[in-house]
């Protein structure tokens, strides 16, 4: 079976952003924080398939130095970095919420093949909107934490969860990827990542 775009560039892929505003609208708040806190931003419009595009991300790195917004069909902005651990978009998510005033998230399912897989949702929101002062309104995760599972949440559920998964024998199975699936649908979000993305 060929090996898909999202698999080719794990663990880029498997640890990204959503914020529910249009790229446009993410890069100029992107841009002004960025000036404000006295960093360099500089700016390459890539208009290229998707495997194109991950690859502009080249070089990963320990330290993220390369940053992707995506437009997607679904009206979500993701967000990607060129890190070797992932895109870890806790930050930038968290402060693009407060700064567009909309819902942002972070999205991490790791394959199973992974060292130390893991399926974490977390979702960044206004004070309006439910999110805590440090922009937080729901976190879930289950990872193997260097051996031993852990599961973990945060908030208030939201309505449409199958909060009676979250007590099942196994840790692995309170929080799955196809559960992530089924959540994100509940904000349009058809997938997490495939080829149709754009």
């Amino acid at each position: 079976m060929p090996v898909s775009i999202i698999d080719r560039w794990w663990p880029v892929t498997y640890d990204f952003g959503l914020v529910r505003a249009p790229v446009e609208a993410a890069l100029e708040a992107t841009q002004a924080m960025s000036r404000q806190a006295g960093l360099d931003f500089s700016l390459i419009e890539l208009d290229r398939p998707l495997e194109d595009c991950f690859k502009a991300l080249e070089p990963l790195s320990p330290t993220p130095t390369k940053e992707m917004y995506l437009s997607t069909r679904f009206g979500w902005t993701a967000f990607f970095r060129n890190g070797t651990r992932g895109s870890d978009p806790f930050l930038p998510m968290s402060k693009l919420s407060r700064a567009l005033e909309t819902t942002a998230m972070r999205v991490c399912v790791s394959p199973s093949k992974a060292t130390y897989p893991a399926v974490i949702w977390e979702v960044y929101d206004t004070p309006e909107r439910g999110g805590n002062k440090w922009g937080y309104r729901r976190s879930i995760a289950a990872a193997n934490d260097g051996g031993a599972w852990v599961f973990e949440t945060s908030g208030a559920p939201f309505p449409f969860e199958d909060t009676e998964r979250y007590t099942a024998r196994r840790k692995r199975d309170r929080f799955t990827k196809d559960m992530i699936v089924e959540y994100l649908a509940e904000f349009g979000i058809p997938q997490i990542v495939d080829e149709d993305f754009q």
